[in-house]
This record gives structure tokens, sequence and C-alpha cells, in this order.
């Protein structure tokens, strides 16, 4: 399918989902970047670590949940060839906090998600074997990441639809301006991240949302994430962006 075909079927593919295309759409929270500060936007806050190899291993809740004993958790990435990888692990059944080894090792990870009845009061989180590095955080409450991150695996290639991003005006958290940042590195040339595309919103203002036309398009191991920095004031930020993934 060429990329003209794909903008002119893009209405369809909604109801219709051709062989080899699939969509992704990413959202995150920041809920406190600290002022005068530029944070990438997910759960976790700060800068996001990337890792170099398949370090991602562990499973558990930073506080033990009786109700969240033996859930099953779903888990997105990629494996260490960055192969997109779907697998399902039971948190630990006797005590959550104690970690639970995943299936297959992962590079990345992108989404997790709660396949139970029982709401998390706890942070869920996917982290390596000495568990003093997080890669996901399934916060209080959401039963789901909020990562506004994504690699796109081997074998795929990417186009970027859309990004958009906002504020929450809460007490202490009015910066005086928020600018937002849209990067990507190219991992399969070891390249670093480059900026693809910057928004701003001044206080009190609306959030945004950038359509690309046509679609940005991103190879295969590319890492995508959107940080936000704020002004004046800490700021609690919402970010997020849909792409359309197409087989090589």
């Amino acid at each position: 399918m060429t990329l003209r075909n794909l903008n002119r079927s893009l209405p369809l593919w909604a109801a219709t989902s051709p062989t080899g295309l699939t969509h992704i759409n990413k959202f995150g929270e920041n809920e406190v970047i600290t002022a005068d500060t530029e944070e990438d936007v997910w759960d976790g806050g700060g800068t996001y670590s990337f890792p170099t190899t398949a370090v991602i291993t562990k499973l558990s809740q930073t506080a033990d949940q009786e109700a969240m004993r033996g859930a099953t958790i779903e888990v997105q990435g990629l494996d260490g060839n960055w192969a997109l990888t779907t697998q399902t692990k039971d948190l630990n059944a006797t005590l959550t906090t104690t970690a639970v080894t995943l299936d297959t090792p992962l590079i990345r990870v992108f989404r997790m998600k709660v396949l139970a009845n029982v709401v998390g009061a706890s942070p869920i989180r996917a982290h390596n074997t000495a568990e003093n590095a997080d890669y996901a955080i399934i916060s209080i409450g959401n039963n789901q990441t909020l990562m506004a991150i994504y690699t796109i695996p081997a074998g795929k290639t990417g186009y970027m639809t859309n990004y958009y991003g906002d504020t929450v005006d809460v007490t202490n958290k009015t910066p005086t301006s928020s600018e937002f940042h849209l990067w990507a590195a190219d991992r399969a040339n070891s390249y670093e991240f480059q900026l693809k595309s910057m928004r701003a919103i001044g206080e009190g203002g609306k959030g945004f949302q950038h359509e690309f036309n046509p679609y940005y398009k991103f190879t295969e191991k590319t890492d995508i994430k959107i940080s936000a920095g704020v002004v004046d004031e800490d700021g609690h930020i919402h970010a997020g962006f849909d792409i359309i993934l197409i087989d090589n």
C-alpha cells in the first residue's frame, strides 16, 4: 500500500483492518514536571531511560495488594531482536512485591494493562533484575500505563498522523508556558534523539493537536517520545500521538 493510498483510505481504517496494517494510539501523563525543567511524558516522570539490551525482565508491585495477588498483567514491547512481543504474566500469588520473571526479556516496553477485575492500589512496575530501573509503571487507579513513548518494531514502518498535548490547571501547577517536543532516535543507525516538531501553550491556553500531511515516516527500531518543559511553576501535562504501522 502506498502512502498516497494510505492517506486516501484512512476514513475506512476504523472499520476495516487490511493485512499488515495496524494502528497505534499512545497517550501519556506526567503529573508533576518541575518548574523550569523538561521531562518526558510518562508515568515515571523525569527523563525516560532506553536500554541497549533486553534487561527488562521482572514485574512487581510497589506495595503488596491482596486483591492484586495472582492478577494477570499484559506487557507489550519488543524482544532482544526488536520484534513486537505481547505477553501476559501473573503477579506473585502470595506477595505482589515479590518480582516475577517475564517469559520473554524485553529491550523495550511501551504498554502494560491489568487484565483482572481489580483496581491497582499501588504502582505496578516492569523493571530490571536488580529492581533499580523502571521501564513502565501502571500508576494507582489507572490499570494501564500512560506513556507518550513508542518504538517502531523490526520489520515495520510507522506513519505518524498527529500528535497532541495539553495542560491541567491546578493550584501551584499553572506554568506561564508549556513547550512540547516530539523526538525520534533511529537506533538502527545508532543515532541519538533528534527534535522532529515542537508546539507551545501559554498560561491558561488550550491544548493543541498537530496533524502531519503527509504523515511523518519512522523506520524500524526508531524510538519516539514526547517531552515537555514548563516555566515558572510545576506543570501537569498530557500528551500523545497516533501511528499507522505497516509491514515492510
